[in-house]
């Protein structure tokens, strides 16, 4: 039919001057198909396009109504089913024009065909608005979860996503490129897709974001999932136990020490570790996040050689991320507590290296220190001294946890070169070597409690091992 042609009705003359509209209608049914997502204004526009054709008198879409709840049929008009693969839509009317009382087969055909196409239309604007209420269904359920969450396709549209991600990403239309701008510039030069971590400063709030991509997905592409966690709340738990326990400790004369490890990888790093960290420390040590590449832990009456001695407990928990360590004590290093984090931060190096057992060798003849050295060189790391001067100034400037040295010393005492070391460090161990027995002036010393004196001669690697036994190498 062409678009400027009528069909009347069998048997009727040609009426002269009505012309139907094809274009128009035409156009009017592009426009209803603007409104596809919105069923309630597809069907006004399909509506309004039956209208715009002149075909029939009239023609009526009716959705919702059955033929079984039709409760009567005019004279003049004809009644179609509208059904199609998703069920029945509704009837369409079509009436004839007032000098056409009859329809032919050419208005049956056309009546039927019309019925077919607009069955179909409605069964994709149905499945269009079931989609949609799926997709609103998601988006609410999605806003329920405490995490940012993005779905990018495979052309990085957003499938899906909630609020608070498209929020932390600056609420802008391309969430592809504002993730992007997030990711580390390494992650971003490498093209495709990649299981990477992120961390970035959004609302006054430190956000975690890690992206994965579809594993093991048929046919995924470049289908990612973005997860943004607030790390806001940990951290200022962890800052909040800093405050709070250096006041404790200071106000009641104890120590505390705060550590802060570090490591590049962020996923499989440290925060994905932190629970099995936790776990294998005591309950009164406080481990949360400084950020998304750092943990700190607050340990509370604890001195820098215990709390040394806990960061050796967690070592192997961490030994497949390279990590780095910083360590400060109350007191010693600071007094306020965002002086200890910034001492912490600014002491940062190798956990191995961190946590590598300090010796502090003090012998008259620098040749015992040689030999000593090599052997414990192995497992600590020892700082050697001849002169007393220079071993008080080592003792005052830095952290052992061990002092080895002579008891019959010609320059001094070796007892009081330890009375000393346990004044200036109180977590200090003592190892004595002497030729003699122990001086009596030494019994009931607390500052000599707990010391470890070997007999000269003595069997150099023996006396490494009990060296490891004593500091829990």
């Amino acid at each position: 039919m062409s678009p400027e042609s009528v069909i009347p009705a069998a048997g009727a003359a040609r009426p002269a001057g009505v012309r139907a509209s094809g274009p128009a209608a035409l156009r009017a049914l592009a426009a209803a198909f603007a409104h596809l997502q919105d069923f309630e204004r597809f069907l006004g526009g399909l509506q309004g396009a039956l209208d715009q054709a002149g075909w029939f008198g009239s023609v009526k879409l009716e959705a919702g109504v059955t033929q079984g709840e039709l409760a009567l049929f005019p004279g003049g008009e004809l009644t179609l089913p509208l059904a199609g693969g998703r069920g029945p839509h509704g009837v369409l009317r079509a009436a004839g024009r007032d000098e056409i009382r009859t329809f032919g087969p050419e208005d049956l055909h056309l009546l039927a065909g019309l019925a077919e196409f607009l069955a179909a239309v409605l069964d994709r604007a149905r499945e269009w608005r079931d989609a949609e209420r799926h997709r609103q269904l998601l988006r609410f359920l999605l806003n329920q979860a405490p995490v940012g969450i993005v779905a990018y396709d495979e052309d990085h549209r957003v499938a899906a996503g909630n609020d608070l991600a498209r929020r932390w990403l600056g609420g802008g239309e391309d969430l592809w490129a504002a993730l992007l701008a997030a990711l580390p510039e390494e992650v971003r030069r490498g093209g495709e897709v990649p299981r990477a971590g992120f961390h970035l400063r959004a609302e006054g709030r430190l956000v975690f974001g890690e992206l994965r991509p579809a594993a093991g997905v048929e046919g995924a592409g470049g289908v990612c999932v973005l997860v943004m966690t607030d790390l806001t709340p940990e951290q200022a738990r962890l800052l909040d136990a800093l405050r709070r326990e250096t006041y404790r400790c200071q106000s009641r004369h104890l120590r505390l020490s705060f550590a802060l490890l570090e490591s590049p990888r962020i996923v499989g790093g440290l925060l994905q570790l932190l629970p099995g960290l936790r776990a294998l420390l005591p309950a009164a040590v406080t481990a949360g996040p400084y950020d998304a590449n750092r943990v700190g832990l607050v340990f509370p009456e604890c001195g820098r050689p215990a709390a040394v001695a806990q960061l050796r407990r967690l070592q192997p928990l961490m030994a497949g991320a390279p990590v780095r360590a910083g360590l400060a004590e109350l007191e010693r290093d600071a007094q306020e507590p965002d002086a200890l984090l910034e001492a912490a931060l600014g002491g940062l190096r190798p956990l191995p290296e961190a946590v590598r057992p300090a010796l502090l060798l003090h012998d008259d003849d620098a040749a015992v220190n040689d030999a000593l050295a090599l052997v414990l060189g192995r497992d600590f790391e020892v700082v050697k001294s001849t002169d007393v001067e220079q071993t008080r100034r080592l003792l005052g400037g830095r952290n052992f946890d061990a002092l080895i040295t002579e008891v019959e010393l010609r320059a001094a005492s070796g007892l009081d070169l330890a009375r000393l070391a346990r004044e200036l460090q109180p977590g200090i161990q003592t190892f004595f070597t002497t030729a003699s027995e122990m001086p009596r002036s030494a019994e009931g010393d607390q500052a000599l409690a707990n010391t470890v004196v070997f007999q000269k001669p003595f069997n150099t690697l023996a006396f490494a091992q009990i060296l490891k036994e004593k500091l829990g190498v």
